[in-house]
């Protein structure tokens, strides 16, 4: 087991924004660990709205086990995500959040599905993060 001190968190984060949260092997260090890794990594871009930050935030959240950040940063996006009238953004939201009235209720704007993909890879994580 690796002693995590602040100076290899910073390049652990530096690693992930490089090479994508999801891919930087963290087998080395504790569950505890890992823990703190993801979750200190997802709240530096927590603050933040939009697409970019949302990804790695929940990815980063998933990761961690920690489902409830995860609604937490998905119910915040989605409330900006209407509030640009981004409705294609709302529905990838809504969809992670499971919320299906949403879900209903945002179907009736012109849809694009274009966040399909990241809407699988993100899925992935959150539902590899609620049957842990």
């Amino acid at each position: 087991m690796f002693i995590l001190d602040e100076s290899k968190l910073k390049m652990m984060h530096t690693l992930m924004r490089e090479k994508g949260v999801n891919k930087v092997d963290l087998s080395m260090f504790s569950e505890l660990q890992r823990k703190k890794i993801y979750e200190t990594y997802a709240e530096q871009f927590f603050m933040f709205n939009g697409l970019g930050y949302m990804v790695n935030c929940v990815a980063s959240y998933a990761l961690a086990r920690n489902i409830e950040m995860v609604n937490k940063k998905l119910k915040q996006e989605l409330e900006y995500a209407l509030k640009q009238y981004d409705y294609d953004y709302a529905l990838l939201c809504a969809r992670l959040l499971q919320d299906n009235s949403m879900i209903e209720f945002l179907k009736q704007y012109k849809i694009s599905n274009k966040y399909d993909n990241i809407f699988n890879e993100l899925n992935k994580l959150i539902l590899g993060a609620k049957t842990w």
